[in-house]
């Protein structure tokens, strides 16, 4: 029987695996002969080995890889990210029967989970799987996700609270695909507070952009949340990141098409490449707090949105207020100072904004006072981002993947 997956239009090989136990060999040798494949590409090894030959060799189509244990997962498949066309489908084999260990692979773009001994019928499913014409509601209808972009008027007055939770917010109510992204690739400043681990790849979606697509999208990117898809590094300090002049264009261009809101936490240094991120915006929040120096970083910010960037009115939110209550402004004065209505005031929360941990604070404490204008933002911002009724929890468990 022959395979549909051929190398006529892209002149890589259809199918190249690797496996270590003589038994997953043969049964790979034949799937291949069962395909009309050459039995040359299975090989002996791991997914080390996969990497060495892959820094010589073409990628395929479709790829297997055997990952001898969780701990050293990410590091290897970060390797294997880096030899790898991005748009290979990788499966990959082990022995690691863990729920948690498959949502992972899952998020990150690998494209199946095989548990070990292989078997002929569920290489068939995943091959059949990998040719598969994507489904009628696929990316085509799609309108282009909104970009919202949160960026603060100084240091330590929240914007990346404001980011976090409004993230969390507009994906619980509205129901829609929500990336969270951490412009900055130094400070990993919402990987920490959802104490998840920092995204790899942002360097490279930073310095070439041509890797950028929505396979990379996907391995780059935590999930915390059903709908909310979280992407926030941590490089070295003392590493500098130069963007690629088009690295806002293309790393944008994709979110917009995978995800249906995308929030960027924004750094206050307007480099280019921050310029363009601003300026790509659909809409600018502008976190403040009521303070002269925040007042005139605010009309100072204004100012290069509307004359260098082109851009409209930011949406202005007054953040921290109440925290020192005998030294802010008021609130009226502060409006007439950058002339413009301030759109939401969130009181000073530490008790529910500086916990760390996987929960989004404002969906894990709803009735609080801070929680009902950042509710309210979400929703001015997107419509259907609106407060609803809870729904009823599923029952029952997920039934792990069986081997055949």
């Amino acid at each position: 029987m022959s395979g549909a997956l051929t190398s006529s239009s892209s002149d890589k090989p259809p199918f190249i695996a690797f496996a270590t136990d003589e038994k997953d060999i043969e049964t790979l040798k034949e799937f291949c002969s069962m395909r009309g494949w050459s039995q040359a590409d299975v090989h002996q090894g791991d997914i080390l080995t996969a990497v060495d030959y892959l820094k010589k060799h073409k990628s395929p189509v479709l790829l297997l890889v055997e990952i001898p244990n969780a701990a050293d997962a990410p590091a290897q498949l970060d390797a294997l990210a880096d030899v790898c066309d991005p748009d290979t489908k990788v499966i990959t084999a082990g022995l690691i029967n863990e729920y948690s260990f498959y949502c992972w692979l899952m998020d990150i773009g690998i494209f199946a989970y095989m548990l070990r001994p292989l078997a002929i019928p569920a290489l068939d499913a995943n091959y059949d799987k990998s040719i598969a014409p994507p489904s009628s509601g696929a990316k085509a209808g799609k309108a282009a996700g909104k970009i919202i972009s949160v960026i603060g008027t100084r240091g330590g007055v929240g914007a990346s609270t404001i980011s976090l939770n409004l993230a969390g917010i507009i994906a619980d109510l509205s129901r829609k695909q929500v990336a969270l992204v951490d412009v900055d690739p130094h400070e990993g400043t919402l990987a920490l507070a959802l104490d998840i681990e920092p995204s790899r790849g942002m360097r490279d979606a930073l310095e070439k952009p041509d890797r950028i697509d929505s396979l990379f999208i996907e391995r780059v990117m935590n999930k915390p949340l059903k709908n909310l898809s979280v992407m926030s590094s941590e490089e070295a300090m003392h590493e500098l990141v130069v963007p690629h002049e088009s690295a806002a264009h293309s790393l944008i261009k994709e979110l917009r098409d995978k995800f249906d809101v995308v929030v960027m936490d924004v750094p206050r240094h307007l480099t280019p490449y921050i310029r363009q991120c601003l300026k790509l915006s659909d809409h600018v929040v502008m976190v403040a707090e009521l303070s002269l120096l925040s007042l005139r970083d605010a009309l100072r910010l204004s100012d290069v949105l509307r004359e260098s960037l082109k851009a409209k009115p930011p949406v202005i939110v007054v953040n921290r207020a109440g925290a020192f209550p005998k030294h802010e402004m008021p609130l009226a004065d502060f409006e007439k100072g950058v002339s413009a209505k301030i759109a939401q005031r969130v009181p000073f929360a530490p008790e529910l904004f500086m916990q760390i941990g996987t929960e989004i604070p404002v969906l894990k404490t709803k009735s609080h006072a801070a929680v009902k204008p950042i509710q309210a933002l979400a929703e001015q911002l997107i419509p259907e981002a609106k407060t609803r009724k809870a729904p009823e929890k599923e029952s029952g468990k997920f039934s792990f993947l069986k081997k055949s």
